[in-house]
């Protein structure tokens, strides 16, 4: 019987995409750890949301969207408060990796859209105290480091996105949360800035560092870094796509190449060369699907 389950913790957050004229093209749920939750309910497994919404109508949209692919949603508290929003806008030429906006200010009102909160809860209820539990984060705060702990039989897996995320933490904080983690997934944007905040100098001081089982960087069309150890050796690995699409939405496509890895890490016996050669190509499959359509998530 299949004992894993695969959570998440934090703010529930809508996307509202806009086109370069800020036209609005779709609302949909969104942040890096929800679509990953998502994406991993769309393989068929079995997660569990634990967060915080607002009771208003971004909220309800949001739910609704973790909800249809089966994800629990019955530990998310309703709070009586705005619900984040993550504004992206699209522009009408020809995308890049690194074009499309993301924006806690809403591009029509100029208003703040993120409205984080302080009632997240810490603990997981009895029925999943036995399971094997996968951990997603991609937000570093103290409620998540005590909600992490305060669970066992557990594997961590970190999807490190945005330098906001953790660049107001000291470097000693960050190294004891990072030394949670088995499992960790930077992009090329954030890697200098994290490798400059720990003091180490390459990605392999930064594995050793922090004891991981598994060390992505992604490089977005021009493939990933991987870190890991191999008979008894770390090795250290870059694959590049054989199949590269034409861009039309690219907010999803680290997420979706995150979910295909922590779902193999998570069956795999054993992380080799064998293992990268098989999930680089599930991964990029998955990404490819969401960087073609509007939108974060698979559909």
């Amino acid at each position: 019987m299949n004992n894993k389950v695969f959570i998440s913790h934090g703010d529930i957050i809508l996307d509202k995409i806009y086109d370069g004229n800020l036209n609005l093209l779709k609302e949909d749920g969104g942040g890096c750890n929800w679509n990953d939750l998502y994406n991993l309910a769309y393989m068929g497994e079995k997660c569990y949301a634990f967060g915080s919404a607002g009771n208003d109508r971004e909220g309800t949209i949001a739910l609704n969207s973790l909800n249809k692919v089966g994800i629990n949603t019955e530990y998310v508290t309703i709070e009586n408060k705005e619900t984040n929003i993550m504004n992206i806008i699209i522009p009408n030429d020809v995308l890049k990796d690194n074009t499309i906006i993301h924006s806690w200010y809403s591009p029509i009102t100029n208003s703040y859209t993120m409205n984080f909160s302080n009632n997240l809860p810490t603990t997981i209820p009895d029925e999943l105290k036995d399971k094997e539990i996968y951990i997603i984060l991609d937000k570093f705060l103290p409620i998540n480091l005590t909600f992490l702990k305060n669970i066992s039989n557990k594997k961590v897996c970190l999807d490190v996105g945005h330098i906001r995320f953790f660049e107001h933490f000291t470097k000693q904080y960050l190294i004891n949360f990072f030394k949670e983690a088995n499992y960790m997934q930077l992009n090329d944007s954030v890697s200098p800035l994290l490798l400059e905040r720990l003091q180490v100098k390459n990605f392999v001081e930064l594995y050793n560092l922090l004891n991981l089982d598994l060390l992505v960087v992604t490089k977005g069309k021009k493939g990933a870094v991987f870190v890991f150890k191999e008979n008894e050796q770390i090795v250290e690995i870059e694959k590049s796509p054989t199949v590269v699409v034409d861009i039309v939405d690219s907010s999803g496509a680290g997420d979706a190449f995150f979910s295909c890895f922590v779902r193999e890490y998570a069956y795999s016996n054993k992380i080799d060369s064998d293992f990268l050669d098989k999930t680089f190509e599930l991964a990029n499959s998955a990404s490819r699907e969401v960087l073609s359509q509007i939108g974060s998530r698979r559909i």
